[in-house]
């Protein structure tokens, strides 16, 4: 039987490590709205203006699922209070986030070494932390 990797969720002290050690806007913008969210790493790489419902505070999402194939399923995600103004700010004066997945690993990984994780922390751990303090 091949070995399978298990991505273990984050505790939450570590969850609140990772939070505390962002010291950019971009930092705590990806970090926290990948805790606060859930969402994967592609889905908030291609995160556009146009995906943000600005009265109801929320974040449609058009991703992976769906009967159609690719970006056919549809999910609303609503905006934590933590996030909320992040995303506005941004959101305000850039069409899009600006980054991309890559950017948004390795900026991940960064912001986890210097709160002194030491296992490996991937947007999808985040998103499997999410799925368990949700």
């Amino acid at each position: 039987m091949p070995y399978q990797f298990k991505r273990e969720p984050l505790t939450q002290e570590e969850a609140n490590r990772l939070a505390h050690a962002c010291q950019t806007h971009l930092e705590r913008l990806v970090v926290w709205t990948l805790l606060d969210t859930g969402l994967r790493v592609s889905e908030l790489a291609n995160l556009k203006r146009v995906n943000l419902d600005w009265q109801g505070h929320r974040i449609m999402i058009y991703g992976k699922g769906g009967p159609y194939g690719c970006r056919s399923k549809r999910r609303v995600i609503p905006l934590s209070s933590r996030i909320q103004p992040l995303i506005e700010g941004h959101f305000s004066l850039h069409e899009t986030l600006g980054v991309g997945v890559r950017t948004i690993q390795r900026l991940l990984k960064r912001v986890a070494n210097r709160a002194r994780i030491s296992r490996k922390v991937t947007p999808h751990v985040l998103r499997h932390t999410f799925s368990v303090t949700a």
